[in-house]
């Protein structure tokens, strides 16, 4: 009797093992997250950013790093390969923490020779409440320790993305690799868009004080400072992204402007006094901003402006330094406090 349970203990071990065998043997060779091997450049399959960005930062050869939430998703890295002769990888986490991009940023670090940095400062993140924010990204991805490789190949989710993978390339959905986790051609870009996409909020009678979120972006922008003292040798490059006229209609309403002007105001100022810190201010950029053709909710723009952008960067053009910062802030509070916002919405529309 002993005999028997015992043969039927070990069968059962047997087949366990078997099958845990076999889910870490499909992980590795399909590698859907890319831990043992790059991406194909021509037709891949991209369904993870921050999984498949710790591949990204492991598999390839780069000196400048694009990094940011889903407002960086429609860059293409080559745009910046040319513009500035460069090679350039593209890691973005959609609502993405300032920690998570730390994290990202110092595996990026042991793994090549980071010399630029670009980074879209999102005034939204800025304002965030730090204990909000998302901590998703699968740490067990962003080092070299093998001995915790076993999180991802006997990883239930992983082995479901291997299949996944498979699946979409049988069927020829893939990707390139410059366009991964782009999503400008999935959604449209224009006025109607734009304004479905808001929810107008109800007009709050006082206005917030000036320092409403200054315990949230000075922890925040804490955490910033911390990769410019940790890479000394890095440029960073931080761009604020043209949010649409909707998103001042937005701050207007909530009695937020000045407290977002206020958190502008030191950000710019503080970044600006370390020397591997550059700023390009796309915030008051009039003609894109108050075009809601360019947009598909209040802050997400087009790729068509995007390329713009990432074109205009090396030139200067936006640049905001310690000489133009105070006329910049000062031109566009004047232009949003004193804004038709009514004038946006048809009679009706937006009350």
């Amino acid at each position: 009797m002993k005999t028997a349970k015992t043969r039927w203990v070990w069968i059962l071990l047997s087949t366990a093992l078997f099958f845990l065998a076999l889910c870490a043997g499909a992980v590795r060779l399909i590698d859907p997250f890319f831990h043992y091997h790059a991406p194909d450049p021509e037709a891949e399959v991209w369904f993870d950013q921050r999984a498949q960005g710790a591949g990204l930062l492991r598999s390839q050869e780069y000196e400048t790093i694009l990094l940011g939430s889903s407002l960086a998703a429609n860059y293409r890295p080559f745009w910046f390969d040319v513009f500035y002769e460069t090679s350039t990888v593209k890691i973005t986490f959609p609502n993405g923490g300032f920690r998570e991009f730390g994290q990202a940023l110092a595996y990026a670090n042991t793994r090549q020779d980071v010399r630029r940095v670009i980074f879209g400062l999102d005034p939204n993140l800025l304002s965030r409440d730090p204990a909000e924010e998302p901590d998703q990204l699968p740490g067990y991805l962003y080092d070299d320790n093998p001995w915790n490789d076993g999180q991802y190949l006997l990883n239930k989710d992983a082995l479901l993305r291997s299949a996944y993978t498979v699946l979409k390339k049988a069927q020829g959905e893939t990707q390139a690799l410059q366009d991964a986790f782009v999503w400008d051609g999935n959604v449209s870009f224009n006025r109607e868009e734009a304004l479905g996409g808001y929810d107008r909020p109800e007009h709050r009678e006082a206005a917030k004080p000036a320092d409403w979120f200054r315990e949230n972006y000075t922890a925040n922008l804490r955490e910033v400072i911390g990769w410019l003292e940790r890479y000394p040798d890095t440029e960073f490059l931080f761009y604020f992204s043209p949010y649409s006229i909707l998103f001042w209609d937005k701050a207007d309403r909530l009695g937020e402007t000045e407290a977002v002007f206020a958190m502008l105001d030191e950000v710019t100022e503080t970044l600006l006094g370390y020397d591997n810190t550059e700023l390009q201010f796309f915030m008051d950029d009039l003609p894109v901003i108050t075009d809601l053709d360019n947009y598909a909710d209040h802050i997400h723009v087009a790729g068509r402006v995007t390329y713009r952008m990432s074109e205009a960067m090396p030139t200067g053009e936006y640049r905001m330094t310690a000489e133009n910062r105070r006329e910049r802030l000062d031109a566009l509070r004047e232009f949003v406090v004193n804004y038709d916002y009514a004038g946006i919405f048809a009679p009706g529309e937006g009350e």
